[in-house]
């Protein structure tokens, strides 16, 4: 592995502190993840104003949007400049550039995110079957929905690693089944974390690309076969469809007093304390400072989280000029064409996209450095398209 190669590599693993490892969250595992990122941030700078067209200006959008936060927080909420590094993590958008200037071929980001998609699915399935002790991200593990449910972190590799296996399944004729293989465990872990939504998209993405190129006839025939497995498994015995249903009942059956719809409605409307933060935003808030203490009271007392706000943490956190950046991330990726090997790529963002308006994918860590990879790899195919014209074969 080049020294380009092991650089991403440890950026990745470091960005993800290790899937938030219980000992990573503290210590020197915690000071050698902020301290990597630090330093790649810093590496980046010198190439930020260096790039024109693909995804660019969006990015120099979002990522100039994260850096005035830190100031914004100061700003509106008296945030010392001490807290600064609870924003590290979000600073990475940078990297983007220096990544841009490395030009690493796509063929090793993909093998990194592969390898990373592997790890993910053999920790998630340990703390599956060790469910008495946490030890990968800060969620009790609890009966719901019919399972231990383990919302297991890093899910970012995870997910872009089952669409480059669906993607090369049909583009790449070495491994074919093992492609396959990988990408049904996708399938099944996601239903083992019991996320309806996730679970849906996962599949509708899948079902798109096996049917884009196939015959009217098989595509009726697939909907049919799919449709049918869907509703025996909806209405089997099994603990965990019984489990989701029950949950989409119970949350259907609070209307508008659904705690994410008041919390949404609190944070749109009431939080941000002056016009300046309701254009840039609040900031990232650390937990020590009196800014993330009022932020853990509303998580306790009313059970308000901005993680479950979608867009809207995006939009309180980095203000306006992030969600424009967003907005045109998406309207670049139905426009900019890609060869069909690389569609995983579009799939990706727009399983993010379409998540937003009730997970944190746009902004958490766990997803953020696979995103940053996505658009690299897309600005890649924009910049050097003759490069990368043949799938890669393993």
């Amino acid at each position: 592995m080049d020294k380009k190669a092991v650089f991403l590599f440890l950026l990745v693993i470091l960005s993800l502190r290790f899937f938030d490892y219980v000992l990573a969250s503290e210590g020197l595992l915690k000071y050698i993840a902020y301290g990597y990122m630090s330093v790649a941030v810093l590496l980046s700078l010198p190439f930020f104003f260096s790039e024109k067209g693909g995804f660019v200006l969006p990015i120099q959008l979002i990522s100039t949007s994260i850096f005035l936060s830190i100031f914004m927080a100061q700003i509106s909420w008296g945030q010392g400049l001490q807290y600064a590094p609870t924003t590290i993590p979000y600073l990475i958008w940078f990297t983007f550039f220096y990544l841009i200037h490395l030009k690493i071929p796509i063929d090793k980001v993909e093998k990194i995110v592969l390898f990373f998609g592997c790890v993910y699915i053999a920790l998630f399935l340990f703390q599956f079957t060790h469910s008495s002790t946490v030890l990968f991200g800060f969620r009790e593990i609890v009966e719901d929905r019919g399972v231990n449910r383990v919302v297991f972190p890093g899910g970012g590799v995870f997910l872009l690693s089952c669409f480059i296996a669906i993607n090369k399944f049909t583009t790449v004729k070495k491994y074919k089944y093992v492609w396959l293989l990988f990408a049904l465990s996708g399938v099944a872990i996601t239903v083992l974390q019991v996320t309806r939504q996730q679970i849906f998209l996962l599949v509708l993405f899948y079902l798109i690309h096996l049917l884009k190129d196939l015959k009217l006839k098989y595509k009726i025939l697939t909907i049919v076969l799919f449709a049918l497995a869907s509703y025996a498994f909806l209405n089997s015995e099994n603990s965990i469809s019984k489990g989701l249903v029950e949950q989409q009942k119970t949350d259907a059956s609070f209307g508008k007093d659904y705690i994410r719809i008041v919390a949404a409605e609190y944070f749109f409307n009431s939080f941000t304390p002056n016009l300046v933060s309701k254009v840039f935003g609040n900031g990232v808030a650390n937990d020590t400072s009196s800014y993330g203490k009022y932020m853990v009271y509303l998580s306790e007392t009313y059970g308000f989280f901005l993680t479950d706000i979608g867009v809207l943490e995006l939009y309180i956190m980095f203000g306006i000029f992030a969600i424009l950046g967003y907005i045109w991330i998406l309207i670049k990726s139905f426009t900019l064409s890609l060869p069909n090997q690389y569609y995983y790529i579009k799939y990706y963002i727009w399983f993010i996209m379409a998540t937003s308006l009730s997970s944190d994918f746009l902004i958490s860590p766990s997803y953020l450095i696979t995103t940053i990879l996505v658009l690299y790899c897309y600005q890649y195919l924009y910049k050097w398209p003759k490069i990368s014209l043949h799938p890669t074969v393993y």
